[in-house]
């Protein structure tokens, strides 16, 4: 009787335990597929991680774009810029929409409405090595798609808009 009592203990431990790596494994499935399909990808000057745009959303006067960076090389720490300069800003990051380019825009101090500086971070564990996220004159209603450049990325091309 001792035998079958541990027997029924083991398996019911066994059984607790595949339902625990079942369900982990649904929840990174149902994780990867909630993940948004990248709009436009580029990778980063290093390889070291893949640039994903995630958004690029007009909304009145204004054009969001948010960047997620995937790890590709584990284990590494990169500046890809540390600060933007008036150089930086004029010739370094911007959009092309038809054939016009624009810069970010600015806040009321004259700092770019962007991240001053862009560290990635990559590891095994982790679904984001970091993001970037700018804001720029809308073009008009009539493109649908911009390019986007950020120092230390391969550009964006053919990102879709979308509307609010």
């Amino acid at each position: 009787m001792l035998i079958v009592t541990s027997i029924g203990k083991t398996a019911a431990a066994c059984a607790l335990g595949a339902c625990l790596a079942l369900a982990a494994a649904g929840q990174a499935a149902f994780a990867q597929a909630d993940a948004p399909t990248p709009l436009a990808t580029g990778m980063i000057d290093t390889g070291s991680a893949e640039g994903q745009v995630i958004e690029a959303v007009r909304n009145g006067d204004i054009l969001s774009i948010k960047i997620r960076f995937k790890p590709i090389v584990p284990g590494k720490t990169e500046m890809v810029y540390t600060s933007i300069s008036k150089n930086d800003y004029e010739n370094s990051f911007y959009v092309v929409a038809g054939n016009k380019k624009y810069l970010l825009l600015k806040d009321s101090n004259d700092k770019p409405l962007t991240n001053p500086k862009l560290v990635i971070r990559t590891s095994k564990e982790a679904p984001i090595a970091g993001s970037w996220q700018g804001k720029f004159p809308a073009p008009p209603k009539d493109i649908a798609e911009v390019s986007l450049t950020i120092p230390g990325v391969e550009t964006f091309d053919a990102i879709k808009i979308s509307d609010r």
